[in-house]
């Protein structure tokens, strides 16, 4: 696949999942695979916890994840114990977590592993920009989440791959639907360099933009309740950063403004937006823009047409619909080995 190739380029890609299930673990298996054929070295971590046999939460079989000799992987000392092949450690982290010190370490020979890696944002950060500086890596791999709830932001890496399927919706209308407003999203426009440097650093409260493009703070923290959208809508004007969530009622409030044709909504990455795919839309058709501090380049979508418990899409009729509705490169991994 044409993206396999990119991802040497980008040097950094995340495995999204929209959902549980939607074939996210093979699709990293496959990249995985790719790349060792090329001769290329990897390093692999994950958000959550990745590799086990069986789900925790549907009970029902995953993937197993395989690393080929050469790979470098970092999880938690208590999974890295557990391994049942030869690995040579490179590098523990001093911080501890609730499963051990993290360990990253060079396989030397073929095994199976479960990765539980950096669950936070600025940790993902650090881990993708210190490995190929520490160890002659070529691409460096997460296996992502776009939980709203998931601390760790898929934007942390250069490149994308979306996993979507049958697990998330049974309704293919209804799960392209969901599809491309996802891929809406991570296509975002980016704000400019210099607005995102001043911004980068502000992770709290909502801040105002002035038409000289100066920083002022409100005095706003959020905007997740009616009373905070009331106090954004009297104070922030038309432009302005959201650094956290961007809720579903500021979104449908800027939405009905007068002149939201004139709004600029500025937010650090697509995965801050909690907002339904209506009110979403609604808001852009009528002329508010957004911006993203952090993009991702995302190369393609992997779909999965069966659910864990047994239904099947037409993988092909899925393919082709979601293909239909997006710029990038539709595959079933299943249908191309």
């Amino acid at each position: 696949m044409p993206f396999v190739d990119q991802i040497v380029r980008y040097g950094s890609l995340s495995v999204v999942g929209l959902g549980k299930n939607t074939g996210k673990t093979e699709c990293l298996r496959y990249v995985m695979g790719r790349l060792f054929d090329m001769h290329k070295i990897v390093a692999v971590t994950s958000i959550g916890v990745d590799g086990e046999g069986v789900d925790q939460v549907t009970f029902t079989p995953k993937p197993r994840i395989y690393l080929e000799k050469g790979m470098y992987f970092t999880t938690v000392s208590s999974f890295y114990e557990k391994k049942r092949f030869l690995a040579e450690i490179c590098h523990i982290e001093d911080q501890a977590t609730v499963l051990g010190k993290m360990v990253t370490a060079r396989a030397l020979e073929r095994g199976k592993m479960v990765l539980a890696g950096p669950s936070e944002t600025v940790s993902l950060q650090q881990w993708v920009r210190q490995i190929p500086e520490r160890f002659p890596v070529d691409v460096c791999l997460v296996d992502g989440a776009i939980s709203r709830l998931s601390p760790a932001s898929p934007v942390v890496t250069r490149s994308m791959i979306l996993a979507t399927g049958a697990a998330y919706s049974a309704n293919m209308r209804t799960l392209v639907e969901r599809t491309r407003y996802v891929y809406d999203t991570v296509k975002l426009p980016a704000a400019s360099p210099g607005l995102t440097e001043k911004l980068k650093n502000v992770t709290k409260g909502i801040r105002v933009i002035t038409s000289q493009g100066k920083i002022n703070d409100p005095g706003v923290g959020s905007a997740l309740l009616s009373d905070q959208v009331r106090q954004v809508l009297e104070t922030c004007g038309s432009r302005l950063y959201v650094p956290g969530v961007v809720s579903n009622v500021l979104l449908k409030a800027l939405g009905e403004r007068k002149e939201v044709g004139e709004t600029e909504l500025y937010v650090r990455d697509f995965s801050r937006i909690f907002a339904e795919p209506r009110v979403f839309y609604t808001f852009i058709r009528r002329g508010g823009r957004i911006f993203q501090l952090f993009t991702t380049h995302l190369l393609a979508i992997c779909v999965n047409p069966v659910s864990p418990e047994g239904f099947r899409l037409n993988s092909a009729e899925l393919v082709e619909n979601i293909q239909r509705q997006v710029d990038v490169p539709v595959y079933d991994i299943k249908r191309i080995r």
